[in-house]
C-alpha cells in the first residue's frame, strides 16, 4: 500500500477518489471548496498550510524528537521504537522529507499495531506518527494514509472509554493522542471534538495523579519523566490551540511537577530510584519544562543541579531540597541544591526499604536495605508496612523516622537524619520489643552499589569507601571501636555484603551507623565512642537509653536515644527529657542541637 513511483503510475490522472473512513467530516474553518476526498487536493493543502506549527517549533531541541524526551519504564523495548521517533521527528519538523522507504516501513508498522498493544511505550510511537502525517501525505497512498488516520483515531476513542487500571497510561492515549489529532487536524470536525475531552483528561490528571505539590505515588516515581513529557508536550499544544487552556489547579500541579523533576535529579542527569531507559537525561525536556513552569526559583535550581550548571544561590534564599510525602510513601533528605551534594532517597512502600544514597557524584547505596531480627533463637519477620512517625527539615538539617511491626510484637524504629552542613548521614535502628529478652540479635546489610569499593580498617572497625569521584566513611557506631573487643556485636563481610551484627538483651537494642560523606577530612584519624548515661545517678543499661560520641577530621558530634517513656537523664554534663538528640559538639563541650526529637 505504499506510494507507486513507476512511470505508469506518474501518467496517470492528476485527481481522484479516496475512499474515507465513515467519521470524515470537514469544519466550517477548512478552507471553502476543500474536499479531501480529492487525495492531490488534500496533498497539496497539508503540504502548504500555515496554520499547524509543527511541534518542534513550540518546544525546545528543533532538531531532535520531543516524543524522545522520555521513555516509559517497561520491561522491554522495541528495537525499533527510538529509530522511529527520531525518524519521524525529522519528517514532522520538516529537516528531512518522508521518502518511499519511510512510506513502506509505515505500512508494515501499521500492521504490527495490534500485536503490540500492550506495550507502553507505543503510544509515543503512535503519537509521533500523528506529528508526522500531514508530511506522510507526501508520500503514502490515499487509501494507507487513512487508514493509519483511522487506526489513530480508533485508538484515542477507545481510550477515552476504557477504564485504565494504571491512570498514568491514560495520559498518553486518551490525553495526549486525541489532544494531538485535534491540534494536528483542526479541519477535521471528529479530529477537533477531540480537543476539550482530551484537555480534561489531562487536567484532571494532574490533579489526581499527584500528591499536592507535584510528586506521584512512589511505585509509579519511574514514570516521572514520560508523565511529565507528556503534559509539557500537551501544556505547548493547549497553548497554541484556541479555546484549550488548562484549570489554575492543573497548572499549579505541572509547576511543583516540575520542581519534583529538579529535586529528583542525580549529578549525571539520570532520575533517582530509577535504571534503564526510562531514566535518561534529556536537556530539551528539562529546559521545556522550565520555560511552560515559569518559575524563577526553578530556573535558579536548574543551573544549581543539572549537569553542566554553573549557578550560584548566593543571592537567593531557595527552598529546601528535601521533600517527604506520606501520601506518596517517599521521602528525599538532601544538604543543598548544588549537584554534588549529599542526598538520601527513601521508598517506604514495601519491605525491605528502598533506598538510594548519593553523594560527590557518587551513588553508594540503591537497592533493598535488608535487616535481620532474631529474638531468643527465633527469626522474626516484618508483619506490617513502614509508616512514616517522624518529618522534619530545617537549617539543621533533615529528619525522617519510620516505624514498622514485626511478629511477636516487636517494633522496628529507623531514625535518619542528614546534616545540612556538617555532611553526615545517621542512620540508627532501634529495636523495641513488648517483653524482656535474653538475647536480642540484628544484622543490617545496607545495599553497596557495585562501583563502591570497600575496605575494612585492620584494628577497628570503620569502613573505608572509595568510589569513582568521592570517599566516605562508615562507622558502626553501636559497638566498639577495636576489633579485639566483640562484646556488642561485629562489622565485617557476609556473603560479600557489608554487614553489621549486633548483639544485646532486655526490651531493647539501638544499632546506628554513620556516613562520613565530607569531602574533606577523609582517610585522616576518627574515633567513636559508646557514653554512660544516668538517670538519678544510677548508669542505665543499654535497653533503656544510649549515647555515642564520634569525632572525625571535620567536626565531633554526640547522639542520644531513649528507649523508655520520658524520663530525666544525664550525659557528658547534660540533662535532658528528650526522646532522641543529634548535637554538635564544640572545643569547650558544650552542645549545639542539630535535631531534638521529643518524648510522647
Amino acid at each position: 500500500m505504499a506510494t507507486d513511483t513507476s512511470a505508469q503510475s506518474q501518467d496517470a490522472p492528476a485527481t481522484h477518489k479516496a475512499k474515507l473512513p465513515a467519521w470524515v467530516k470537514l469544519t466550517k474553518a477548512a478552507p471553502k471548496g476543500m474536499d479531501c476526498h480529492h487525495w492531490e487536493q488534500w496533498q497539496s493543502y497539508l503540504a502548504t498550510r500555515e496554520n499547524v506549527a509543527p511541534l518542534q517549533t513550540l518546544v525546545s531541541g528543533k532538531k531532535t524528537s520531543p516524543l524522545a524526551w522520555a521513555l516509559f519504564a517497561d520491561e522491554v523495548l522495541e528495537s525499533r521504537t527510538i529509530p522511529l521517533l527520531e525518524t519521524l521527528g525529522e519528517v514532522a519538523s520538516g529537516r528531512t522529507k518522508p521518502t518511499s522507504k519511510l512510506a513502506a516501513e509505515m505500512e508494515a508498522w501499521l500492521g504490527s499495531l495490534d500485536r503490540r498493544i500492550a506495550e507502553r511505550n507505543l503510544v509515543l510511537e503512535l503519537l509521533a506518527c500523528a506529528h508526522a502525517l500531514p508530511q506522510l501525505a507526501a508520500v503514502l497512498d490515499a487509501a494507507l494514509w487513512w487508514q493509519i488516520l483511522d487506526k489513530l483515531m480508533s485508538h484515542a476513542i477507545d481510550a477515552t472509554s476504557t477504564n485504565f487500571e494504571k491512570k498514568i497510561f491514560e495520559q498518553g492515549l486518551a490525553g495526549e493522542l486525541p489532544l494531538t489529532l485535534a491540534y494536528q487536524f483542526p479541519e477535521l470536525k471528529a479530529c477537533r471534538e477531540l480537543g476539550k475531552p482530551a484537555a480534561q483528561v489531562l487536567d484532571e490528571g494532574m490533579q489526581s495523579l499527584t500528591d499536592g505539590e507535584g510528586l506521584l505515588k512512589v511505585d509509579q516515581l519511574l514514570h516521572l519523566r514520560a508523565l511529565l513529557a507528556c503534559w509539557t508536550r500537551s501544556q505547548a499544544m493547549i497553548r497554541a490551540t484556541p479555546g484549550l487552556k488548562l484549570s489554575a489547579d492543573a497548572y499549579t500541579q505541572y509547576q511543583w511537577m516540575v520542581r519534583q523533576l529538579l529535586r529528583l535529579t542525580r549529578a549525571d542527569g539520570t532520575q533517582t530510584l530509577a535504571s534503564g531507559f526510562s531514566g535518561v537525561y534529556n536537556k530539551h525536556l528539562y529546559q521545556t519544562a522550565l520555560a511552560q513552569g515559569k518559575d524563577e526559583e526553578d530556573d535558579v535550581i536548574a543551573h544549581l543541579t543539572l549537569p553542566n550548571g554553573k549557578g550560584k544561590a548566593s543571592e537567593w534564599h531557595l527552598p529546601y531540597p528535601s521533600y517527604e510525602s506520606a501520601w506518596g510513601q517517599f521521602a528525599y533528605l538532601r544538604t543543598d541544591w548544588h549537584r554534588t551534594s549529599p542526598r538520601l532517597a527513601v521508598r517506604h512502600d514495601l519491605e525491605p526499604l528502598i533506598v538510594e544514597l548519593e553523594s560527590r557524584e557518587d551513588v553508594i547505596l540503591s537497592g533493598a536495605w535488608e535487616t535481620k531480627i532474631t529474638i531468643d533463637g527465633v527469626e522474626l519477620s516484618p508483619n506490617s508496612n513502614w509508616e512514616q512517625v517522624g518529618w522534619l527539615a530545617d537549617d539543621d538539617g533533615d529528619y525522617l523516622e519510620l516505624e514498622q511491626e514485626w511478629t511477636e510484637g516487636v517494633r522496628l524504629q529507623r531514625l535518619l537524619f542528614m546534616a545540612r552542613e556538617d555532611d553526615f548521614l545517621w542512620a540508627m535502628d532501634s529495636v523495641l520489643l513488648s517483653d524482656p529478652a535474653q538475647k536480642i540479635e540484628y544484622q543490617s546489610q545496607p545495599p553497596f552499589t557495585p562501583q563502591t569499593k570497600i575496605e575494612l580498617a585492620d584494628e577497628t572497625n570503620e569502613a573505608f569507601l572509595t568510589l569513582p569521584k568521592s570517599k566516605a566513611t562508615l562507622l558502626p557506631v553501636g559497638i566498639h571501636e577495636w576489633r579485639t573487643d566483640s562484646s556488642l556485636g561485629k562489622f565485617g563481610l557476609v556473603d560479600e555484603k557489608l554487614t553489621l551484627r549486633q548483639t544485646g538483651s532486655g526490651r531493647a537494642l539501638v544499632a546506628p551507623l554513620f556516613f562520613d560523606l565530607a569531602r574533606k577530612g577523609q582517610g585522616k584519624p576518627l574515633t567513636w565512642r559508646q557514653l554512660t548515661v544516668a538517670e538519678k545517678l544510677v548508669i542505665q543499661p543499654r535497653d533503656r537509653a544510649v549515647a555515642y560520641r564520634v569525632q572525625t577530621a571535620t567536626g565531633h558530634w554526640v547522639f542520644y536515644r531513649s528507649l523508655t517513656e520520658k524520663a530525666s537523664r544525664t550525659f557528658l554534663g547534660v540533662n535532658l527529657i528528650s526522646e532522641a538528640i543529634v548535637a554538635r559538639l564544640d572545643e569547650n563541650g558544650d552542645i549545639e542541637k542539630l535535631l531534638e526529637v521529643q518524648s510522647s
